[in-house]
């Protein structure tokens, strides 16, 4: 079954255009955003030692049959516009009606039916919600629909992604694979 997955990933220094178009050809769920290190963002030592002090991020609302192969098709994209990945997170709290259905496994012309919060601020294709304020306001019946452990899956990709970076530093690297 497919549902709506959404997660964030830091990308490691520069996110030059021609980059940034490459992701967009690839996909169409891309959101890319460029902002300066610190605030919010998790400490990442490849980020602090960047010249410019600026990092990208890129948000995936990526439909998917689980959390790890949305990331991993992210992955790939980021790979495909030669661009480094620097952490892989979990989304913030902002959510669209296409999330809030799936988080309470509703349709979304169910959802579009709620009296919803006011969105939070504008977006390019459609409202979003903090979803703390989405949850105060849920209709009796409408309960969240269990996840998965969305820290573990984004944990394992980011110590995967450690170890395909030291690979050429290695070895050996079957030794490492047959501990999986």
């Amino acid at each position: 079954m497919m549902r709506l997955r959404q997660f964030r990933m830091l990308v490691a220094g520069a996110l030059p255009d021609p980059a940034a178009d490459e992701l967009f050809g690839r996909a169409d769920d891309l959101c890319v955003e460029v902002m300066p290190a610190g605030g919010d963002l998790p400490v990442v030592p490849s980020l602090s030692s960047g010249p410019t002090g600026w990092v990208a991020w890129v948000a995936f609302d990526r439909p998917a049959p689980t959390l790890i192969d949305a990331v991993v098709s992210g992955v790939r994209d980021l790979d495909a516009a030669g661009l480094g990945i620097a952490a892989v997170l979990a989304d913030d709290s902002l959510v669209t009606v296409e999330t809030i259905a799936e988080r309470c496994d509703r349709s979304v012309a169910a959802v579009l039916g709620w009296e919803l919060p006011v969105p939070v601020g504008p977006h390019p294709r459609r409202p979003v919600y903090d979803w703390s304020e989405v949850v105060d306001r849920l209709p009796a019946g409408a309960g969240v629909a269990p996840g998965v452990d969305e820290e573990a899956t984004l944990e394992a990709v980011a110590l995967t992604l450690r170890v395909r970076a030291l690979a050429p530093r290695l070895e050996r690297m079957t030794p490492l694979r047959s501990l999986l």
